[in-house]
């Protein structure tokens, strides 16, 4: 009954963990305002690490977009991009406290479900061993 019990605790830790990962990397979009910004040009910056003796590159976006009618220009380097993708236009949410964020990935959606699942079941372990 024990092991079952701290096993529905670290369950909850685990989620409320993951689901705060979560939260703050909603925040961006919630606090963010819509825009539609251009890809003006790639960043190409040498990565610390080398692989087989070789150095690596990141290829992040330079985008261009006007927020509170001021032209912003900055450099988004949650994403990777190619010279194909210049000048093709996104969807952009802005905050000038929180940065960029291109909306819900994948990624967040998938760790969001785990988070919820990890909780349900920790609920779900604490209440059974009683």
């Amino acid at each position: 009954m024990m092991i079952i019990r701290v096993f529905g605790i670290a369950l909850i830790l685990i989620g409320g963990f993951l689901a705060y990962g979560v939260a703050g990397s909603f925040s961006r979009m919630l606090h963010g305002e819509k825009i539609i910004a251009t890809i003006v040009d790639i960043e190409k910056v040498t990565d610390k690490y080398k692989k087989f003796d070789k150095p690596s590159y990141s290829y992040y976006p330079i985008l261009k977009f006007i927020y509170k009618n001021r032209t912003m220009q900055l450099t988004d380097k949650s994403h990777n991009s190619t010279e194909k993708e210049v000048k093709t236009k996104i969807k952009i949410y802005y905050s000038e406290k929180y940065g960029i964020s291109r909306g819900f990935s994948a990624i967040e959606i998938v760790f969001s479900i785990i988070s919820l699942a990890f909780i349900f079941f920790g609920i779900i372990a604490l209440f059974k061993s009683k």
